[in-house]
């Protein structure tokens, strides 16, 4: 099947934060061979190269992106025994659904995850102490610039807090592996309707987000006279963190706006777009964020989803 190369491409239509400019050029790929032939192509071309899922942990430039974007579109589903096998570009929720309905547990702490099953493996996407680690038996891509297929165990993954080879190699996730147990499929859909009606009830998605906008802080990070005003709301996620939602909001940072990016009034680690925001209004409100929490606090806040450069 040929590529259907697009051109000039508006990326705010592609992610869950609804900006971006446009990208140069776009292709949507739905087989391991379509994925291969967009590689050659950049390669053949010189084109930069940016690797797209769900769109919903990155933030694009309002420049756009100078070369191809490859969307991924490669799906499959598979339940055998207590291993199941899903493509990069599946949904979360199809897996937690797929999960419960096998009565096979490890997945329902990821009820309301946005995103797919790629870029949650990339991310080491975590919740209610529940992360893509814990779960994955096998991975399997391909490297950008040989084509050349690589399948790795949980252990070659290199998982961390919100970080995995992925993010540090040049690979795109196509397919992988999970292994369940055996559990009760009432429970586990319990445990996952109570997870999706959490998210609901205490994030603003009835705007366009990304998420958190920072990860979580250590509390190593926190300095020793401000131990104390946080003591109270140290949990495991899954080491010992201090919200960052909590810094922010005591920050008195809720609600402050640049431009119609404004920090979430629901919660004070999301940022979201009121309507026509711009990328550079919510840098611009990141690095407001990050400023007075460090002026106050003396605590730095590192970023959670991928930003891009349009440079890149």
């Amino acid at each position: 099947m040929a590529l259907r190369l697009e051109e000039d491409v508006l990326l705010k239509n592609y992610c869950t934060f609804k900006v971006g400019g446009q990208a140069k050029h776009f292709v949507k790929v739905e087989t391991e061979a379509d994925l291969r032939e967009a590689l050659q192509l950049v390669a053949k071309e010189h084109w930069p190269l940016f690797i797209l899922a769900h769109g919903s942990n990155v933030i694009f430039p309002d420049e756009g992106w100078p070369g191809l974007v490859i969307l991924i579109g490669i799906k499959e589903l598979k339940i055998e025994g207590q291993s199941l096998r899903a493509g990069a570009a599946n949904m979360m929720n199809e897996l937690v659904d797929a999960s419960i309905s096998n009565g096979l547990a490890g997945l329902e702490w990821a009820g309301g995850l946005p995103g797919t099953f790629g870029g949650a493996i990339r991310g080491n996407a975590g919740a209610f102490r529940g992360e893509m680690k814990d779960v994955i038996a096998s991975v399997r891509s391909i490297e950008t610039t040989t084509g050349r297929e690589i399948e790795r165990k949980n252990d070659g993954a290199m998982f961390g807090y919100r970080d995995s080879i992925y993010k540090r190699h040049s690979e795109v996730i196509v397919s992988a592996a999970v292994e369940l147990r055996q559990g009760d499929q009432a429970e586990l859909r319990a445990t996952a309707d109570k997870w999706i009606a959490f998210r609901q009830d205490r994030h603003p998605l009835e705007f366009p987000n990304v998420g958190s906008i920072f990860k979580n802080t250590p509390i190593g990070r926190v300095p020793e006279n401000w131990m104390a005003h946080f003591h109270d709301f140290i949990k495991n996620d899954p080491f010992p963190i201090i919200p960052t939602g909590k810094i922010i909001d005591d920050a008195e940072l809720k609600g402050f706006k640049i431009g119609q990016a404004q920090v979430s009034e629901k919660h004070a680690n999301y940022i979201v777009n009121l309507g026509g925001a711009t990328s550079k209004d919510i840098l611009g409100l990141i690095d407001h964020v990050k400023q007075v929490v460090r002026d106050k606090f003396q605590i730095e806040l590192d970023v959670e989803p991928e930003v891009v450069s349009s440079k890149e």
